[in-house]
């Protein structure tokens, strides 16, 4: 009975919500003028964007600024590798160039003529020296940049002003990654103005150590903003849309639209009920490049007897080929094929996501990365896609009757979205009407992530949301040898995901990354369910456009020296 009811629940309330997206449609459609179009461009010398604050302000990135804090300078800095603002792919930056070399070298070629703010000199690989031994030494740094370039790195060799050469330990992706752009990369810093300091400490009243930027600092008030300019001279890449960009602190989501409706601030990012009430009061709304925060389900239960060891490759952790559970039903490929069926992905993006929510055919690929096979999308509807009485068939083919299997369904709130809660039990309903038991289980969350890092639980799946870098999407959610306890544990993806990690050849890197995203796709890992962009709500009076490429391949509030204003 309590199934019964809490299913009839879950349709009334999707039907509901799909006919109310119906309705708005036909009653906004037609031909409506924008009234933002017609209102006058305005110059400003100052854009303000307005931002939640930093847990922790800082002013030496890498070394004493968490990931998610690196936007509070990351205007001035810039990267040996770089990011494309549209797509998120590697690009040259202050790396012209680079090649793989003997297996374990990695040779760069440095652009020549970039300057460093405020007449601290021009950019030579003395500078990358510098940046790389402030970043390790001493330890401590608090980006997780700073242990992974450790780890690789055997030393660095500099050949000439412009020339490099990175001697490895090991080839590994995410040394690649920690040298860039997109995320929390080793942002590139002057040694001349380092060194010309009577001490390595700078407080917040003092000056970050100059970068090479398109906007240079100028001042920050703490607690409150951080300002930057316009550099006074041509800058190599990119110039700087704005003569000042500040960054204001503004925690409360309701106070910056507020602040957006006055005229107090030109640009901010809000939830999605407050950016759609900011759109109709004629603010626009720009979206990323990419589709860059994924949303799906995790399935528990299939685990390794062995536990993971991260110090080992995990063809010599996972040796017997027993399982924790033997009879965990998430090990039948046929149950997982059932669970994918059974849930109406449309439905969730209609009732949860407003509409604007994309397909997504593979959890830990997206179609815009190299190695992309187009193959996955068009196989998805068979393996994958909404089809109940397919559900029910492959339910029974694996010896299950109606209502005999049981799936718990991880209630617990998800920091990864708020809607966590309400998308898990409208998934339990769509589980039920495909004929499994789907009681939603909520705890406290420490006591549920010790509970699945434990690997306890035995056939149950919980709300996943990350952002679709593969790293991100793969390490915690579907490698077997690591603690995070998500995994279908398969060995031989393990091994085959190791083997991307050490190679750095971009088309061979890609061919891997398809091999592997095979095997994931055939094996069914995951519950992908949709993609959606990263939202960002400008003045259109100030803002015309704002080209970045979201989630996946960026820190929060970056890519500003893209940002171009109304008025030219």
């Amino acid at each position: 009975m309590g199934s019964s009811l809490r299913s009839s629940t879950l349709r009334l309330r999707l039907t509901v919500v799909l006919v109310a997206v119906a309705l708005l449609g036909a009653c906004t459609g037609g031909d409506d003028s924008d009234d933002a179009q017609s209102q006058e461009a305005t110059r400003v010398d100052r854009l303000i964007y307005a931002v939640p604050p930093p847990t922790q302000e800082a002013m030496n990135p890498n070394r004493d600024m968490q990931p998610q804090d690196e936007f509070q300078l990351k205007p001035m800095y810039e990267n040996l590798i770089g990011s494309d603002p549209k797509t998120g792919r590697w690009i040259p930056m202050l790396a012209e160039r680079w090649e793989v070399q003997q297996g374990n070298q990695l040779r760069m070629f440095l652009r020549q003529g970039v300057q460093f703010h405020k007449d601290k000199g021009q950019f030579t690989a003395a500078d990358v020296e510098y940046t790389y031994r402030d970043l390790i030494e001493p330890a401590g740094a608090l980006s997780g940049v700073a242990e992974a370039v450790r780890g690789t790195v055997e030393r660095l060799e500099i050949v000439n002003d412009h020339e490099i050469v990175w001697h490895l330990r090991e080839t590994n992706y995410s040394f690649l990654e920690g040298l860039g752009y997109g995320a929390a990369g080793m942002a590139i810093k002057s040694k001349a103005d380092a060194e010309s300091r009577p001490g390595k400490e700078i407080d917040l009243d003092g000056e970050p150590i100059a970068g090479t930027g398109p906007y240079q600092f100028k001042e920050r008030t703490a607690g409150r903003s951080v300002v930057f300019e316009r550099v006074p001279y041509q800058h190599w890449r990119q110039p700087a849309g704005f003569q000042e960009l500040e960054y204001r602190y503004i925690a409360e989501n309701s106070t910056r639209l507020s602040a957006l409706a006055a005229g107090e601030v030109h640009l901010t990012e809000l939830p999605k009920d407050l950016t759609e009430q900011a759109a109709s009061q004629s603010a626009k709304v720009i979206e990323a490049g990419v589709p860059g925060r994924r949303i799906g389900m995790s399935m528990l239960g299939c685990y390794y007897k062995e536990p993971p060891n991260v110090d080992a490759l995990a063809a010599d952790v996972f040796t017997s080929g027993q399982r924790k559970f033997p009879d965990s039903p998430i090990c039948d490929i046929r149950v997982r094929r059932a669970i994918n069926k059974a849930i109406d992905r449309e439905a969730l993006n209609q009732a949860f996501y407003g509409g604007d929510a994309e397909p997504m055919y593979m959890w830990y690929w997206q179609p815009e990365l190299p190695g992309w096979n187009p193959e996955w999308q068009q196989r998805w509807q068979d393996l994958y896609g909404f089809d109940q009485a397919a559900a029910r068939q492959l339910l029974q083919e694996a010896g299950y009757g109606p209502n005999e299997l049981e799936i718990e369904v991880l209630g617990t709130p998800n920091s990864g979205g708020a809607e966590s809660a309400d998308v898990s039990e409208a998934v339990a309903g769509m589980l039920t009407e495909a004929g499994i038991k789907a009681p939603i289980r909520s705890m406290d969350e420490a006591q549920h992530a010790a509970r699945r890092e434990a690997r306890e639980f035995q056939a149950a799946i919980e709300f996943d949301s990350t952002s679709s870098e593969p790293i991100t999407g793969f390490e915690p959610q579907g490698y077997a040898n690591q603690d995070s306890g998500r995994a279908i544990e398969d060995v031989q993806l393990d091994t085959q995901y190791e083997k991307v990690l050490v190679e750095l050849d971009p088309e061979r890197q890609a061919q891997l990354w398809q091999e592997f995203g095979n095997r994931v796709f055939e094996m069914v890992q995951h519950v992908p369910m949709l993609r959606t962009r990263d939202e960002v709500v400008v003045d259109p009076k100030v803002v015309s456009g704002y080209t970045f490429p979201g989630a996946m391949m960026s820190a929060p509030h970056s890519f500003v020296e893209h940002i171009t204003p109304a008025a030219t």
